[in-house]
C-alpha cells in the first residue's frame, strides 16, 4: 500500500512538473494564439493560429516584422485587448508614410505584397467588376461600400494587376487607387528630450499619460503638467510605430499612437494552422 502511495505521489509530481513547464513556456518563451480579427490580411487571416516568440529581447523588435501587443491607451490599463500590426519604425527613427510606402531614415520600404488598399470603381463598371472578382476568385471583402456613384473594395497590389489586366483602357480610368492620408514623425527613443509640435503631441498623447500616470493635461494641442506647459518631453521608455496590412479594418499606431517596449508581448513568426492548407506550417512574412 506504501508503494502504490509512492507511486501515486510521484505520478502527481511529475503531471504537475510538466504542467508547470508548459505554463512556463507558454508566458515568457513562445504562445499560440489564434487570429481573431482581419487587421492584418492577407499575412494573416481570421482564424489562424500562428506562434508567438516572448522572449524579452529588443533585438527581435525589427522593421516589417509582425508583433502581437496590448493598447496602450490609458482606459485600456486594466483589461487590455490584444492586437497586431506589423512594426514600421523603431525608436529614434524619422517615419514617413505615403502612398509609395514607407520612408523609414530616408529609406523608401515599399508596402508589403500582402497589405490592402482600398480602390474605387465607377458604378457602371460594378457587372464587369463583380464578375472579374469571381473569375480571378479575388474575395469580396466586408468592407466594400456602394454609393450612388462609386464602389469601394480593398484589394492587394497583385489583386490589383490581375484586375488591369481584364479591363480595356477606358475600364482603367474608372479603376483608381484611393490615397491615404501622408504624415512624417519621429519615433520616440528612451532619455531623449523631444520638442512637443502638434502632430508629435497628437501620437504621443497616450504615452504621455501613461508615463505621467495621467496627470497630463492637453489644451489647445498643449501640455500640461501641474498647470505649467511643457513644450519638451524625455520619455522613460522606447516606442514603436506599428500599422496593419488591412488598413480599413484595424486598430493600430494610427490611432493608438506609439507603442511602447513593455506593451509588446512578442513577435508572430509562425503559422501552424490556417483553413487555408498552403499557409499552414509557414514562416510569416
Amino acid at each position: 500500500m506504501e508503494i502504490n502511495k509512492k507511486r501515486v505521489l510521484g505520478w502527481i509530481a511529475l503531471i504537475a512538473g510538466i504542467l508547470f513547464l508548459v505554463w512556463l513556456v507558454r508566458t515568457y518563451c513562445i504562445g499560440s494564439y489564434r487570429i481573431s480579427t482581419p487587421s492584418m490580411e492577407n499575412a494573416l487571416h481570421t482564424g489562424d493560429y500562428v506562434l508567438v516568440n516572448k522572449f524579452p529581447d529588443q533585438g527581435r523588435l525589427k522593421h516589417n516584422g509582425i508583433f502581437l501587443f496590448t493598447s496602450p491607451l490609458w482606459q485600456d490599463r486594466d483589461d487590455s485587448p490584444l492586437l497586431v500590426s506589423r512594426c514600421i519604425a523603431l525608436p529614434g527613427d524619422t517615419i514617413e508614410v505615403s502612398d509609395d510606402g514607407y520612408t523609414v531614415n530616408g529609406v523608401l520600404y515599399p508596402r508589403s505584397p500582402y497589405s490592402l488598399s482600398t480602390y474605387v470603381f465607377s458604378t457602371e463598371l460594378k457587372t464587369v467588376m463583380l464578375n472579374i472578382l469571381k473569375e480571378l476568385d479575388i474575395p469580396l471583402r466586408s468592407d466594400m461600400k456602394e454609393d450612388y456613384f462609386s464602389i469601394s473594395l480593398s484589394l492587394t497590389s497583385f489583386e490589383e494587376y490581375r484586375i488591369r489586366e481584364e479591363l480595356t483602357v477606358r475600364m482603367n480610368e474608372l479603376f483608381a487607387r484611393k490615397e491615404i492620408d501622408s504624415y512624417k514623425l519621429v519615433v520616440p527613443r528612451k532619455d531623449v528630450m523631444y520638442e512637443l509640435g502638434e502632430g508629435f503631441l497628437t501620437a504621443c498623447r497616450e504615452a504621455i499619460r501613461m508615463e505621467t500616470n495621467d496627470k497630463a493635461e492637453f489644451r489647445d494641442h498643449r501640455l500640461f503638467l501641474d498647470n505649467e506647459e511643457v513644450v519638451s518631453f524625455s520619455f522613460s521608455q522606447d516606442y514603436y510605430w506599428l500599422l496593419s496590412d488591412n488598413i480599413n479594418e484595424a486598430i493600430d499606431s494610427r490611432y493608438l499612437g506609439f507603442i511602447s517596449y513593455d506593451h509588446i508581448i512578442g513577435n508572430a513568426w509562425f503559422c501552424w494552422y490556417s483553413k487555408d492548407k498552403e499557409r499552414s506550417f509557414k514562416k510569416l512574412n
